[in-house]
């Protein structure tokens, strides 16, 4: 992603197909599962307008986005983030809410720094029902070839339970990007609204 108009760079043509094969295999139930404490469980699943990462400083919209002809393709802008919209939405008990922005090796994509979160940081997902507060759990930063074989973790919706993933490139060689970040994050819930979180 070295520009307004270029694809996921870290995205394999392999693992674009393989998310194109993913497609429909997910399920959504409505929330009902328990929270954190300062926090509740969303009423029922909302598709995601806003990413809020406080840590880095990020506040961006949120487009839906698909896979079309085996590409997932990030929004036009490299400063709005991509919601795959076959995944999860925030307050699902079910599956992956999974979310994609660019890196650009000038600066401005709205990921550039995605891979200096650590691991209890708090991102945040914006949804006209409500906002869906997540823990990180993990960050890690995997090769094309490590990412295509991890392609039903990352995009799978079949998991009984539902967590946050994040999705940049990385390792710009001068010519293309090697690598990709891969944040990982559990839901907290809504906040509760006379008890502000801790790490907000």
């Amino acid at each position: 992603m070295s520009g307004s108009g270029s694809r996921i760079g870290g995205f394999s043509a392999t693992l674009l197909a393989l998310c194109g094969l993913l497609v429909g295999v997910g399920y959504l139930l409505p929330s009902s599962g328990t929270a954190s404490d300062g926090y509740h469980a969303m009423a029922a699943p909302a598709a995601p307008v806003r990413l809020v990462v406080p840590a880095l400083k990020i506040r961006a919209p949120i487009e839906p986005i698909q896979v079309d002809h085996g590409v997932l393709d990030p929004p036009h802008n490299p400063r709005d983030v991509g919601w795959w919209r076959q995944s999860a939405r925030p307050g699902a008990t079910h599956g992956q809410t999974v979310l994609t922005g660019h890196t650009v090796h000038t600066g401005g994509g709205v990921m550039d720094h995605l891979g200096r979160l650590h691991k209890g940081q708090l991102v945040k997902v914006v949804t006209r029902k409500g906002t869906m507060v997540y823990r990180t759990t993990e960050v890690v930063t995997w090769t094309k070839r490590e990412l295509a074989k991890r392609s039903v973790e990352l995009f799978g919706q079949k998991r009984e339970d539902e967590r946050l993933v994040l999705i940049t490139c990385t390792g710009w060689t001068g010519k293309e990007y090697t690598s990709n970040v891969v944040v990982f994050a559990e839901p907290l819930g809504v906040p509760d609204a006379r008890k502000k979180p801790k790490g907000s």
